[in-house]
């Protein structure tokens, strides 16, 4: 009796948050499940995630099938950066795990299982991971990777990029050597307008409205969320944390032109925001700034995993001329 009421607790854990909608596979889930697959195949992972997580509460009783999807999932949100959502599909594999083994029976292509396997060595527990037939070496590999030691490059403020366009002109703040004559760089200087001072209550509205956007693009009213988009990227003062979401935001919708100027109303990408150099290098390949691409590119590489998307923007970067 005690192992049928843990099974069932582990049961509807799984059915959460939606469990008062979860039914049989029907037409519906069957019809968001492609949906999903055919934008994971066509590399949208935004609209993929958001399918496939719908999808997956009509195979509830198909437990094959709910894990194959949640594996979709999982590695969705990773290619994007959302590892919290990564982590949550991961974690309802393993909660059905804990009921019954299916994960290694799973028929999956093996460069699916393979990098399932990379995500969850990273983002589980190792008694997580190991539910999931995660070998000792991946997770080992995977840990030595979370604690490897970047070692900055010498400069006033370390693997900081200039994101200022190829077309303008910077301000170098390092101090040159002693015995260094440095070259000589116009200055343009900024222009002589003061912004109102950012508050916590107009950052916190611009949040607001970029939350806004994304819940818009979820209900696929993809023009309330571009209105939304150019209302704040037209906005006389964008403090630079938002202008930093609002660059990812136009980047993810791959609106690139808008992402540029985006970014560059953000400055500079400081400590602690590395993951923006890669999405500012993309964002310079596809509007044809290659080489300011290749600058970025250099300074997000120490810093983020080289999941095939990275890897093949970074081939295509790297080999691409101005």
């Amino acid at each position: 009796m005690r192992e049928i009421l843990r099974k069932l607790l582990m049961l509807s854990w799984l059915l959460l948050p939606m469990a008062a909608f979860a039914t049989p596979a029907d037409e519906f889930y069957q019809r968001m499940y492609k949906r999903g697959m055919t934008h994971f195949a066509a590399a949208e992972y935004e609209p993929a995630f958001t399918e496939l997580r719908t999808s997956a509460f009509g195979f509830v009783e198909q437990v094959e099938k709910f894990e194959t999807i949640q594996v979709y999932a999982a590695i969705a949100a990773h290619r994007i950066g959302h590892d919290t959502d990564a982590r949550e599909s991961l974690m309802r594999i393993t909660a059905a795990e804990k009921i019954e083994p299916h994960f290694l029976s799973v028929t999956l292509p093996e460069e699916i299982r393979v990098e399932v396997d990379k995500v969850a060595a990273v983002l589980l527990t190792h008694q997580e991971a190991s539910l999931l037939g995660v070998t000792q070496a991946m997770q080992d590999a995977a840990a030595a990777e979370k604690h490897a030691v970047v070692v900055p490059t010498p400069s006033k403020q370390p693997n900081v990029a200039e994101t200022a366009p190829r077309d303008s002109r910077a301000v170098d703040n390092a101090p040159p050597a002693a015995d260094a004559k440095p070259a000589p760089q116009p200055v343009t200087p900024e222009p002589a307008k003061e912004n109102p001072p950012v508050t916590r209550s107009s950052r916190g509205s611009a949040e607001s409205r970029l939350a806004d956007a994304q819940r818009a693009i979820d209900k696929g009213d993809v023009v309330r969320a571009q209105s939304i988009y150019d209302a704040l990227l037209s906005a006389p003062s964008l403090d630079h944390k938002t202008a930093l979401h609002l660059a990812e935001a136009l980047y993810r919708a791959r609106d690139f032109a808008k992402a540029a100027r985006a970014f560059q109303r953000a400055g500079t990408v400081g400590a602690g925001e590395e993951r923006y150099h890669f999405y500012y290098a993309v964002t310079l390949y596809e509007t044809g700034r290659f080489n300011d691409a290749k600058r970025e590119l250099a300074a997000a590489i120490p810093y983020i995993a080289m999941t095939p998307d990275v890897a093949g923007y970074r081939a295509k970067i790297e080999g691409a001329s101005d």
